[in-house]
């Protein structure tokens, strides 16, 4: 006896919004914490790593991929980027968000945001725009953790709860005198101490351990850093005079 024929199902698709000509910039901002032309902009830098090769007319563009990705981003919750009107299946919010990231975290692509300055020249300018700030001389950036908050992972939960008790990655930041980002190291779990992601970092193995930084440049961070000739943290109990002034 033959096997009854199976029939296959139609596929629904629901229709996707077009957020970037339908919200404003300030709903587009709240909703993806760039404007259009900074989606735009994102868009373009990984358009050839994430453009379906298919003629599909379904096909997720890259302008989708990336609001679906920079949705995920603001909220940590795929269930809003999946039922946010912009289209995706929740299966499928998950590929694309893994294949933007990928595509946004190249070498290529963060070289060209990220450069910590290591040559006498670009060191002499940071320097001098610090100087004009406090009077400090010599400082090229400042660094400390801060803690992005995330949703409980199913894996090493406990792991990421930070002192203050939720959940988080402890994101290690060195920024310039005009809040240019220089450095970043953003993989450790929010228990983790600032001190111990600097230790692990390439900044105190390579960039500095190294000595690939003029001599007399260093960076400034707070009490939770050991004090290093690159790395100058306050006084813990100031002396009224130099050392207050210091701090100060």
């Amino acid at each position: 006896m033959a096997a009854p024929m199976r029939i296959r199902q139609p596929r629904n698709f629901r229709d996707r919004k077009d957020v970037l000509n339908e919200l404003s910039d300030a709903e587009l901002i709240k909703r993806y914490r760039l404007d259009r032309a900074g989606i735009m902009l994102v868009t373009d830098l990984v358009r050839e790593r994430i453009t379906n090769q298919t003629e599909r007319s379904r096909a997720v563009t890259p302008e989708m991929k990336v609001l679906v990705t920079l949705r995920y981003l603001a909220t940590g919750k795929m269930q809003l980027c999946s039922g946010d009107d912009l289209g995706p299946s929740q299966q499928t919010v998950s590929r694309v968000i893994t294949e933007t990231l990928f595509a946004l975290s190249r070498n290529e692509i963060l070289s060209q945001y990220f450069k910590f300055p290591v040559t006498l020249e670009n060191c002499h300018t940071k320097a001098v725009d610090f100087q004009q700030i406090a009077g400090f001389p010599g400082v090229i950036g400042t660094i400390d953790g801060t803690h992005v908050r995330i949703t409980a992972p199913k894996e090493f939960e406990a792991e990421y709860v930070n002192r203050k008790r939720y959940h988080s990655i402890n994101v290690q930041v060195v920024f310039d005198a005009t809040y240019r980002i220089l450095d970043i190291v953003a993989r450790w779990p929010g228990s983790v101490h600032d001190a111990r992601i600097l230790r692990e970092s390439s900044l105190n193995q390579v960039v500095f351990g190294r000595g690939m930084v003029p001599d007399g440049y260093h960076l400034l961070g707070d009490s939770g850093y050991p004090c290093k000739k690159w790395l100058l943290t306050p006084y813990l109990r100031p002396q009224p005079g130099p050392q207050s002034d210091y701090n100060r």
